[in-house]
């Protein structure tokens, strides 16, 4: 009968008490090594206790380091430790067992070989250090269950550029629309790529194509945007690779070089990591597609980075920091001269993003069946929310606004405190007046919405001058979700609709996409990188169909809803509606804008379909074929 991983630890934590029972180990800090097999799903257990008193529980309960091992090494070595002493050729055994059992962190192995076989008193040539000799910091729960560190990249071929697998745009009076919605996805499939042998990477990915590296920050939004070809490439298994990089204390750094997957900072760099959005994006692709064993699977890795951020980026009232390189807003005029550090003051963006991290992290624990993490990011949530409303708002500017380490507030209104609109922190009376600030012309409506930081601050650049008010896609789409959430769908969609306009024009000038735009005219930013998809395919394929055409999935009711506010022929052919369905949803077009709108719909799946325009409001339940439907 094969043991299980349990059974077999619990014969090795009977033989150790054996060997080490003559021993005065009283004094002895006592262990937790967390260990897991290579099985699927993987069985997870910890040895615990002391020498002579070793006990094994089931799980993995505060483990500072971890042995990932097959069953039947472990089962081979109990029963070579069972002879005692072991001859000679028991020790060549033993040492090629142990070589078979991977430590993280990798600097703990000399405490994991003495307590296997040190009682033992057997001398083993095995590598017990790096050659740096440097101890790493141990395990920080539960980063021990991240199966992405185990994994080996399995050849994959990638796809190439393929129009007629994807959705496709139907805007008829605005080719230039649909133009800059194909470029975007044909530089997405260029920029695909395998991992390189030494990088350490799991998955196929897409490149940030800014540098030699991959950006966290980028990685999340071209994940979003990938949403729409997850049928032809698994964009979102780009984040898998930061999930296999991840540091045993639960650090993952920000910018990860993609040929041999070195950290771009050390950990304690305070531009090392961030923004915290991974478990934003994570929880968006599983409305969107409902895989739940996906958040089994990253749920472990987003717990412990977010426990590392607690740890290290935050001062001694909870409250967190980061820097211009960690919020991903380079040079903003929020914070002086804070393009590589801190400079003590208390960030908006991290701690709404913090609080919002915390709400993600339970909404996923609730769906896998995980709530133990709940009432400390609760408690954490509830912390943040009371430090945002009592030390970040300017009641003078009604802004959030960063806090300098004198109280005093920044002058400079970021786009940043717009994650506040998705954190659930913010009373209904300061969200509009957050909103407020979008729809005027002195702060952040200008000639392109919208700019990074508001037209009255110091520093503000026609030009962008890069975070200085340039035009940023993924900001931009923060903001979108922000607006819907708080039910301000109109004002969504003018300000999606003149960005995509903006970002259409300059493509009609310049024949590409950028990285970033000026907010006073249609340009480019400056600085600003060319072909960049890159996060700018939220602006060319995200905004135009959930914000301008108006199509918003809910997976978990199965419903689409379609807003209507265009009047000619308009749509999306070839859309993916969960795991399976394909819909193609037409527009016919209309003489004025009160003019009821007519719809064909062909789907091969059941769904519902509620059309809103208007004040009017209408849901259809739609079996498989082409429907037409009638306001």
């Amino acid at each position: 009968m094969t043991k299980t991983l349990y059974q077999v630890l619990t014969d090795l934590a009977n033989v150790l008490n054996v060997l080490d029972h003559a021993g005065d180990h009283n004094g002895i800090q006592p262990i937790a090594i967390g260990v897991m097999n290579t099985a699927t799903p993987p069985e997870m257990a910890t040895i615990q206790g002391r020498p002579g008193h070793y006990t094994v529980v089931e799980g993995l309960h505060n483990a500072y380091l971890m042995l990932y091992a097959d069953t039947e090494h472990l089962r081979e070595l109990v029963s070579m430790l069972e002879g005692t002493p072991p001859p000679i050729d028991n020790v060549q055994r033993v040492q090629h067992v142990l070589e078979q059992i991977t430590v993280v962190p990798a600097g703990f192995r000399l405490k994991v070989v003495k307590l296997l076989v040190g009682a033992l008193g057997v001398d083993l040539d095995i590598k017990l250090f790096d050659p740096k000799g440097v101890i790493p910091f141990p395990l920080r729960y539960p980063s021990g269950e991240n199966t992405f560190r185990t994994r080996c990249y399995t050849p994959t071929p990638l796809p190439g550029y393929d129009p007629g697998a994807l959705p496709a745009l139907v805007v008829d009076d605005h080719p230039e629309w649909v133009a800059v919605y194909d470029k975007a996805w044909a530089l997405a499939f260029g920029n695909l790529r395998q991992p390189e042998p030494e990088s350490g990477f799991v998955a196929n990915f897409i490149d940030t194509a800014f540098n030699d590296n991959s950006f966290m920050w980028d990685s999340c939004f071209m994940a979003l945007f990938g949403y729409y070809g997850r049928r032809v490439f698994p964009f979102i298994q780009t984040l898998d690779n930061f999930y296999a990089r991840q540091h045993a204390d639960g650090f993952i750094c920000r910018e990860i070089n993609t040929y041999d997957g070195r950290d771009i900072f050390a950990p304690h760099n305070p531009n090392s990591t961030g923004p915290n959005i991974m478990a934003w994006t994570e929880w968006l692709n599983f409305e969107r597609s409902q895989d739940v064993e996906r958040l089994r699977v990253i749920f472990p890795p987003l717990v412990a980075y977010h426990r590392w951020l607690r740890d290290w980026h935050t001062w001694p009232d909870g409250s967190y920091f980061t820097t211009g390189w960690g919020s991903g807003m380079d040079n903003q005029t929020r914070v002086p001269d804070s393009i590589l550090h801190h400079r003590h003051y208390t960030w908006t963006d991290a701690n709404f993003q913090q609080a919002l991290n915390c709400r993600m992290l339970q909404q996923i624990g609730n769906v896998i069946g995980r709530d133990e993490f709940n009432a400390e990011l609760q408690a954490e949530f509830e912390h943040l929310e009371h430090i945002i409303n009592t030390r970040l708002w300017n009641e003078r500017e009604r802004f959030y606004m960063d806090l300098a380490p004198d109280g005093s507030h920044s002058t400079v209104k970021s786009i940043g405190a717009y994650w506040g609109l998705l954190s659930d922190v913010v009373p209904p009376e300061r969200a509009a007046h957050l909103i407020a600030h979008l729809d005027d012309p002195a702060f952040f409506n200008r000639p392109h919405r919208v700019p990074s930081q508001a037209a009255d601050s110091d520093g503000y650049q026609p030009d962008g001058a890069y975070w200085r008010g340039g035009v940023w896609p993924p900001t931009n789409y923060m903001i979108l979700r922000g607006l819907a959430r708080h039910g301000q769908d109109a004002l969504a969609y003018a300000i999606g609709r003149n960005h995509l306009k903006n970002v259409a024009q300059v493509f009609e000038d310049t024949g590409t996409l950028w990285e970033d735009y000026a907010p006073e005219y249609a340009g480019r930013g400056n600085p600003a990188k060319p072909d960049f998809v890159g996060w700018t395919g939220v602006s060319a394929i995200m905004i135009p169909i959930e914000y301008v055409i108006g199509l918003r999935p809910d997976l978990a009711h199965n419903t689409l809803t379609w807003t209507i506010r265009l009047t000619e022929q308009h749509g999306v052919q070839r859309y993916p509606f969960g795991a399976n369905g394909t819909l193609d949803l037409i527009c016919a077009p209309r003489p004025h804008d009160d003019s009821p709108p007519s719809l064909t719909v062909t789907t091969n799946i059941d769904f519902s379909l509620t059309v809103r325009w208007r004040e009017q409001t209408s849901t259809w339940q739609l079996e498989p074929g082409t429907h037409q439907l009638q306001l």
